[in-house]
């Protein structure tokens, strides 16, 4: 069961916002480790908006994001703060009509601030007496991703090319082996052999980090599938105490008091997820399904409405296998229900 990341949805770029950085070069740029990268967008922290093909690519909108999260990561900021800040980036740059460069961010308590530059601003973090402040100038940005990425490579010693095989070392590594895993039996019912291999792989990754929430998710999913209910959900509990916004454990919670037949805790649990994700096609969904059973059948409408209005903006490679048919059941039961409402 992969991690069903809150993706960042690629927004209209304005005419100056050109050009893409491959995670190397954001990871030389900001001198970030290349497997934090990759870790913050496979649990939809920051995911590259850009494709090219399969791949994704990170736009210059993207880089202001990272130099954001980045900045008040080191400056002792919560992660679930910082969540919030980029959230809150992310609502405010597609309104702001000025160009990117002419842009100043500041970061004022748990507030994102986008002024037009009008003073030469210093680049600077500083955490202290609950007061945070981020505050540089995207055109610096601009310029200093010029000239570094402008630089010669210089590999260091030790340094290894991010395809080359060779057993997981890290929990990250553990992690995507355990995917990996996964993802080798696609749809088909797998062996009990293959579930036992990938729950290792899992089992693996948190020895190694016991903070690795989406590792604590997966694994809970596997332990589902394998009839273990109570410590699946136990191990989603504990993916929520590391990561208490992670959306993905939140709905496994809600579906399995769903399946216990206990509609209004399930019904608690899934506006608990919309709190988190207002747009959760899934959680849309659930919650509809366990007010269809506890006879809220006016909101349940409400909320297959929600369910495939989310779903109409999913990209195609988006949606999973079966999604189709879903869609086309869900359609008769709205047809259904508002007939019986007369709406």
């Amino acid at each position: 069961m992969p991690v069903v990341a809150t993706k960042v949805s690629p927004s209209i770029l304005p005419a100056d916002d050109e050009g893409t950085y491959s995670v190397r070069e954001v990871s030389r740029l900001f001198e970030l480790p290349e497997h934090r990268l990759r870790y913050w967008s496979q649990t939809g922290f920051l995911v590259p908006s850009a494709r090219r093909g399969e791949r994704r690519f990170y736009s210059f909108r993207d880089l202001i994001a990272v130099k954001v999260a980045k900045g008040l990561l080191d400056g002792g900021l919560p992660l679930r703060r910082v969540r919030r800040q980029l959230e809150s980036l992310r609502t405010t740059l597609p309104r702001v009509r000025a160009p990117l460069h002419d842009l100043r961010i500041r970061c004022e308590n748990d507030r994102v601030v986008v002024d037009e530059v009008v003073d030469q601003a210093a680049h600077s973090f500083e955490a202290g007496s609950g007061q945070l402040m981020l505050d540089f100038e995207v055109s610096a940005l601009r310029d200093h991703a010029a000239e570094v990425l402008a630089l010669p490579w210089v590999d260091e010693p030790g340094d290894e090319d991010e395809d080359e095989d060779g057993p997981p070392r890290t929990a990250y590594e553990w992690f995507l082996f355990a995917q990996q895993l996964e993802e080798e039996w696609g749809d088909e019912e797998p062996e009990p052999e293959a579930l036992m291999r990938a729950r290792h792989a899992y089992e693996a990754a948190l020895e190694l980090d016991p903070r690795l929430a989406a590792a604590w998710t997966n694994l809970g999913g596997l332990l589902a599938e394998m009839g273990d209910v109570e410590e699946a959900r136990e191990h989603f509990e504990e993916a929520l105490r590391h990561d208490p916004d992670q959306v993905q454990a939140r709905l496994n919670l809600a579906e399995l008091t769903l399946q216990a037949r206990s509609m209004g805790e399930a019904v608690d649990a899934y506006r608990e997820v919309l709190r988190c994700d207002p747009d959760h096609p899934e959680a849309h969904y659930g919650l509809a399904r366990a007010l269809l059973a506890s006879g809220g059948k006016g909101e349940a409408l409400a909320h297959l409405e929600r369910f495939r209005s989310a779903i109409g903006r999913l990209a195609h490679d988006e949606r999973e296998p079966g999604l189709a048919e879903r869609c086309e059941q869900v359609d008769a039961v709205i047809r259904t229900l508002r007939a019986e409402l007369g709406r």
